[in-house]
């Protein structure tokens, strides 16, 4: 962020983008593409310039919620704590940690890698808690802040109920519609933090800036604000958004500026130079490409081109179980093996599978109890296998199980039996 001055801004508010969960359409974007490990110190260059660019005396706030490291990608099921690395790097370079505000929202969980209903559901031990809750923490840098002039911070006053609605501990309100910007949250956010940490007349940063929700809030409540956002996809969006064509807002005369910020930095050197920089303790095991598995989430902008990704089927393991061309191991939803013509469901898949280009659909529930990967198994002219065993009477209906094709698979696996006692 060259173009801004040493302590030239008031507030910071910003979301950083997801890890290795939502693909913002550019080759230079945070996160995507990524291990962690280059995702957590990349992020720490943002917050670095925050600090340089916020004036003593000064917030930042950070929105940033818990994520799930997918089985299917990395080996295994746990929690990434994010808000940790950025805690832990924010002190470092001089900020104070302020404390957390926690926002439930209400939304699908997939936003952060969880399904529906998750785990060994409905059994105890292996349920997995739903991330419906993000963290927005909030730094301050030392230092005396500018003073107001009276005029401002009359301007500025919060009712009794606003202060104590929103320098409360917990936030309840809904997440925003996902529309022309692939995540955003709610006006309401930036909104609340600008009237809590920001006179009018003040100036608010978003270093992540998106769909230009937090400027838009800067704009109504009588703030200047700057943004940056690497894709330029959504300038158009942002115009439109901030009213960018109007000269005038609220009788007062209102100016835009959109610029091409053109750096030629060495990220990897100015990693380097960091106070310290941030090594993963955990060995991740990067099976697959996420963004070739559709799980509900907003991966792409134009994902809708491309649904299916292909693989070819390397072993059947069981009637339940095969193994795809990249090693990855899948469990067929609703597919209980009968032993004792186990050997038939084997050939059954074997020919079926067999030179055949395959792809994978899923439910609501991702993973089963043991960390298997549930899919619905379909050649590539469409043919549902799951569905073709039943049908042919070559397996069993797992019935302790819910799932979407629960119903059809029992009325084939009775008309199945029905066929076999005629």
């Amino acid at each position: 962020m060259t173009a801004l001055a040493d302590n030239s801004v008031h507030l910071v508010i910003t979301s950083p983008p997801y890890w290795q969960l939502k693909d913002y359409g550019t080759d230079n974007q945070i996160g995507f593409h990524d291990s962690y490990e280059s995702y957590i110190n990349n992020l720490n260059l943002v917050w670095k310039e925050c600090y340089r660019t916020l004036h003593n005396g000064c917030r930042l706030c950070v929105n940033i919620g818990d994520q799930f490291a997918r089985a299917v990608y990395y080996g295994r099921y746990k929690v990434i704590p994010i808000r940790e690395e950025i805690v832990k790097f924010c002190e470092n370079i001089g900020f104070d940690y302020m404390g957390a505000i926690i926002w439930q929202k209400v939304t699908t969980s997939n936003t952060t890698g969880g399904g529906v209903q998750m785990g060994s559901y409905p059994y105890p031990r292996n349920g997995i808690l739903k991330l419906d809750y993000e963290f927005i923490l909030v730094f301050k840098k030392l230092g005396d802040a500018p003073k107001p002039t009276n005029e401002n911070k009359q301007l500025s006053k919060m009712t009794a109920t606003e202060w104590n609605t929103f320098f409360a501990g917990h936030w309840n309100f809904a997440g925003a519609r996902q529309d022309n910007h692939i995540a955003m949250f709610p006006e309401e956010l930036p909104r609340r933090l600008i009237k809590m940490f920001a006179f009018v007349g003040d100036t608010v940063l978003d270093p992540f800036a998106g769909s230009g929700t937090t400027n838009l809030a800067a704009k109504n409540l009588g703030r200047n604000s700057v943004g940056y956002e690497i894709n330029p996809e959504f300038i158009p969006v942002i115009k439109q958004k901030l009213s960018a064509n109007q000269s005038t807002y609220g009788g007062h005369e209102t100016t835009f500026e959109f610029m091409v910020e053109k750096t030629h930095i060495d990220f990897q050197m100015e990693i380097q130079k960091q106070p310290y920089i941030f090594k993963d303790p955990h060995t991740l095991d990067k099976k697959i490409d996420i963004k070739k598995l559709q799980f509900g989430s907003k991966i792409d902008k134009n994902s809708s081109v491309e649904r299916e990704e292909f693989f070819t089927v390397k072993e059947i393991v069981s009637p339940e179980k095969i193994r795809l061309s990249n090693n990855l191991t899948v469990k067929l939803i609703g597919i209980r093996e009968d032993k004792k013509i186990n050997g038939k469901a084997i050939a059954f898949l074997t020919n079926k599978t067999k030179g055949n280009r395959v792809f994978l659909k899923y439910d609501n529930v991702k993973y089963d109890s043991e960390n298997n990967l549930l899919c619905y198994l379909y050649l590539e002219n469409q043919t549902f296998i799951n569905a073709h065993l039943i049908k042919n009477g070559l397996v069993q209906v797992d019935s302790k199980t819910d799932f979407k094709y629960k119903q059809k698979f029992i009325t084939l696996f009775n008309e199945s039996n029905t066929q076999i006692n005629i």
